[in-house]
């Protein structure tokens, strides 16, 4: 296995909204293709709390997102579903065998890690080109077994939230939280992901069975 960061320019989407018009930085915590040739994203945006109203009126209003599904923190961050259908790097992503880990997003542009195998890294690069995406590999490396997946996730996670990672701003950096739990930094924020992803994923199921039982 192998995880890469590849620079590529910033989605011409919702996100773009987001990033540029209200300064807000955009993680995709995970992305996968439906049956309308759409793309599903989970993500968490941050963004100052006077202008999340704001926001969620232009994303909505936006002919790109469709399906939307948010729940709002009091610190700013607003956690949700989403389906997405212009991004052409998140189609390509979508449909590789690659493993999106995460991609963040601000005004400056995005960073797309992604895990994988060689083959399909190649494979990846190769139909960003066919589609003419520009990118550049900023990092590439092999990944230990022990770095996917930890039995100190829950652990982890209550530190950073007792230590304000969640908070926006942020009250502690991942270099110092990593630092503070005795943790790669690429591993410690791997972890988070993985589990803001599991825990927005039960949150929304829920969610969505209890919207089922109304009706």
């Amino acid at each position: 296995m192998l995880e890469a960061v590849l620079q590529c320019p910033q989605p011409h989407s919702w996100i773009e909204i987001a990033a540029n018009r209200f300064s807000a930085t955009v993680e995709i915590l995970d992305s996968k293709m439906l049956p309308n040739d759409s793309v599903q994203h989970l993500f968490d945006i941050q963004v100052k709390p006077a202008l999340t109203e704001d926001l969620l009126t232009a994303l909505k209003r936006d002919g790109d997102l469709i399906n939307i599904e948010i729940m709002k923190s009091k610190s700013g961050h607003i956690y949700g579903s989403a389906s997405s259908l212009r991004c052409t790097v998140c189609k390509n992503l979508a449909k590789s065998k690659c493993f999106l880990a995460s991609v963040d997003v601000t005004s400056e542009g995005a960073r797309w890690t992604i895990i994988g195998n060689n083959d399909s890294f190649r494979e990846l690069l190769a139909a960003l080109e066919k589609d003419k995406i520009p990118f550049e590999v900023k990092m590439k490396r092999n990944l230990e077994d022990s770095e996917l997946l930890t039995a100190r996730q829950e652990q982890l996670l209550s530190i950073a939230f007792e230590r304000g990672y969640f908070d926006f701003p942020k009250k502690v950096g991942l270099e110092e939280l990593a630092s503070l739990a005795d943790v790669k930094t690429s591993t410690l924020a791997e972890i988070l992901r993985r589990g803001q992803k599991k825990i927005l994923g039960e949150y929304l199921a829920r969610r969505s069975l209890l919207h089922q039982n109304r009706e």
